[in-house]
């Protein structure tokens, strides 16, 4: 291990070179790379500048341009010799403050520039496409399929309270996918209004239903704006709502895990051997669209795990598994399939049995 420089030698080069070098309150003459000696110049108060002593080398020299002291380059001392020496840190394998010809806080500007480059977000175009989950097709087919499913349960107070159950997951997911609508790279007839489909469907679950007139109303009248919105219509009554807002403030976590166990659990009892897996095609390839959108919304930062590596973890793995299962289907390859369904499964099964 290499010794820490001589404090004493290297205030002995200072003294020396203080006198002997140009420009540093001196006026001695210095030897150019020829061996000429130029002439000395006055001190800055027009008085000559004291001389070194008798008998004393001339030490300091100008070769081609660089500077040496004796057989030494001048770059390779310290700017601040006497700083450094004073300095009793112990040397280890971080810079030392004054380091030989280095500009003051250099290494900390490249990184903190570093750093930054680092923290940069994400593209935003890439991170809102949502195309490479659910096409336009299936999302459609689901927000048609939600929209079928809530205009039968909300005909009248008997039938709202007959389909209470499926209620919250329909409404929770419609909320979500008129949100996806809306910044998916492809269009959907009502996408310059997709945000009020989101907020409205929102605002059908406000407050907890319960049988009964009054949940009726709290959700009919919303979802009527919705039916008039997704038929072209420019409803006179719209909620203020912004381009944008974050999926927990319109669906419930536990609506959007109703969701999706009822989807799988759909998968499980209709398609789990290669003649009804290609029997129902269509359905499951549909159903695994809708999965993974849930899949990928579930681990938002407003549901509360976005900092749970094992949950964030077992989404990614869902949507992977959501995205085998529609192209194991479309190709019919059972195998696949079959070893995605099987993943999902024991994803499920290690969430719950983690969190319940």
């Amino acid at each position: 291990m290499p010794h820490p420089a001589n404090p004493r030698l290297i205030l002995s080069l200072a003294l020396a070179a203080s006198w002997s070098l140009a420009g540093c309150g001196g006026g001695e003459p210095v030897v150019d790379g020829s061996g000429k000696t130029t002439a000395a110049q006055p001190a800055a108060n027009g008085r000559a500048a004291p001389r070194p002593p008798a008998g004393a080398q001339q030490v300091a020299r100008v070769i081609g341009g660089k500077r040496w002291i004796g057989d030494v380059p001048r770059d390779v001392f310290f700017e601040d010799p006497l700083s450094v020496a004073a300095d009793r840190r112990p040397v280890g394998t971080k810079a030392v403050a004054g380091g030989p010809m280095t500009e003051s806080g250099a290494g900390t500007d490249t990184a903190s520039k570093t750093a930054a480059k680092s923290e940069a977000p994400a593209d935003a175009t890439a991170a809102a496409d949502w195309k490479s989950v659910i096409g336009i097709e299936p999302l459609k087919s689901e927000v048609k399929s939600i929209r079928n499913s809530l205009n039968a349960h909300l005909q009248n107070v008997g039938k709202f309270n007959s389909g209470l159950a499926a209620i919250p997951s329909d409404g929770a997911t419609l909320a979500v996918l008129a949100s996806v609508a809306a910044e998916h790279s492809e269009d959907v007839s009502w996408k310059k209004n997709a945000r009020f489909v989101r907020d409205l469907a929102g605002q059908m679950l406000t407050e907890k239903l319960a049988r009964g007139r009054k949940s009726f109303d709290q959700v009919k009248t919303p979802f009527e704006t919705i039916i008039e919105i997704l038929d072209g219509g420019s409803p006179a009554e719209l909620p203020e709502s912004k381009d944008q807002a974050a999926f927990s403030d319109v669906a419930d976590f536990g609506h959007l895990m109703q969701r999706i166990d009822r989807g799988f659990k759909w998968i499980q009892g209709n398609a789990r051997d290669e003649e009804s897996y290609k029997e129902n095609a269509a359905k499951v390839r549909h159903e695994a669209a809708v999965l993974g959108v849930l899949a990928r919304v579930i681990k938002e930062e407003g549901y509360g795990y976005a900092d749970d590596e094992d949950f964030v973890k077992h989404a990614d793995d869902m949507l992977g598994a959501c995205l085998i299962v529609e192209k194991a289907v479309a190709s019919e390859t059972f195998a696949d399939y079959d070893k995605a369904i099987s993943k999902i499964d024991q994803l499920c099964t290690q969430c719950h049995m983690g969190r319940r």
